[in-house]
């Protein structure tokens, strides 16, 4: 019988072969391992990405995205149909098809940030709110959308809070007038009770004066006049609050003059003034500062007060809301008012380490607009002159 002797020697290299025949087969099997792996995942971004692509081109916000030089490099199912008389647009340039859309959407689309703004279209005034983004590599995306609907409801929802105040408030008169008016009858047939005339009739005047004061406040907001703005340089506009409240701290102004009827904002910071000074805080930490904004000018007047509560801070600007015994209710009302009538802002917030902050944003002679565009059913055609 024939035995095979293997030497040392080649017994060493059969292992050695055997560890890297075991090495490769365990390194094919990580790689292919490997490659499943990353081809799962290109199939589940691919599938992502799928999903991302109708998302944005179902969307009903219309979107689209172009280059510094205004070179459009993407647009969904929605801006096509909304400006593009559903043709593909890419290589084109927006911004010269924008030179030639209605002045709103010109102005909206230029200016940064959001804006809402209107137009007169077949079902109607309809309005939009358009927001403008800076992205990476220089890329601009604008998306638009449809507010109609949604403005209205809070139109109808304000209108209805409105009746509801004036109805109340006329029932709280009429209501004691009444039984006044039946209280001065019965006492003509008694002679001897014609003194307590005066008293009842005293009354009834009182009510109807509230009533026409309180009527007089609400024409009051429907009768605002169109603001007349001019330049207006800060140091003299501020001097006329230095004098009203000795003690008020007034922060340095912007060279930069405002842009602004004069005796309007005027009403308004005394009103806020006024406010902050009734708030409950120390009148020493009461502020007024003054900013160069991107596009305009911002107010701010800071207080140090108690602060106000979530159902204050939803309630403060409706007309006759107020939670001073002796207050109107009609300062912050009519504040809003005017700063809106300027096309500017007025915002309410609350303070790190108490108090509230009220910031009025005015636009410069050129600055931020209020626009209108175009709704669901109407086209700002870009594609044709």
């Amino acid at each position: 019988m024939l035995r095979w002797r293997v030497s040392p020697f080649l017994a060493l290299e059969i292992v050695a072969l055997a560890a890297m025949l075991a090495a490769v087969v365990w390194t094919w099997r990580r790689a292919t391992a490997a490659e499943g792996q990353l081809e799962e995942q290109r199939r589940a971004a691919e599938q992502r990405e799928g999903v991302l692509r109708t998302v944005v081109e179902t969307t009903p916000v219309a979107m689209v995205l172009f280059g510094d030089t205004g070179e459009i490099t993407f647009t969904n199912g929605s801006a096509r149909d909304l400006f593009f008389e559903g043709m593909k647009v890419e290589g084109q340039n927006f911004l010269s098809m924008i030179e030639r859309a209605p002045e709103p959407l010109r102005r909206a689309v230029l200016s940064d940030g959001d804006e809402l703004f209107s137009v007169d279209g077949p079902a109607g005034r309809e309005t939009f709110h358009l927001s403008r983004r800076n992205l990476a590599d220089r890329q601009t995306l604008i998306a638009v959308r449809s507010v109609t609907q949604e403005i209205n409801r809070h139109e109808v929802a304000s209108l209805k809070t409105v009746i509801r105040i004036i109805s109340h408030e006329i029932n709280n008169s009429l209501g004691p007038i009444s039984s006044l008016i039946g209280s001065a009858k019965m006492i003509v047939q008694k002679p001897e009770h014609l003194p307590r005339l005066a008293t009842v009739f005293d009354t009834i005047e009182e009510r109807a004066l509230h009533l026409q004061s309180f009527l007089e406040g609400y024409a009051t907001l429907a009768k605002i006049p169109e603001p007349q703005p001019v330049s207006v340089p800060w140091g003299p506009f501020l001097d006329g609050l230095s004098e009203s409240w000795p003690g008020l701290v007034i922060g340095n102004a912007p060279a930069r003059p405002g842009f602004f009827d004069r005796a309007q904002i005027q009403q308004v910071l005394i009103n806020l003034v006024k406010n902050a000074h009734e708030v409950g805080g120390p009148t020493t930490e009461v502020e007024v500062l003054i900013e160069a904004a991107e596009g305009g000018s911002r107010i701010s007047v800071l207080d140090r007060g108690p602060g106000i509560s979530d159902e204050v801070m939803q309630n403060v600007f409706l007309p006759f809301f107020t939670t001073k015994p002796t207050g109107s209710g009609l300062g912050l009302a009519l504040s809003r008012e005017i700063v809106e009538l300027h096309q500017g802002r007025l915002g309410l917030a609350r303070r790190e380490g108490g108090g509230m902050s009220v910031s009025i944003w005015l636009p410069d002679r050129d600055g931020g607009a209020t626009g209108a565009l175009a709704a669901s059913r109407m086209r700002l055609t870009l594609t044709r002159a």
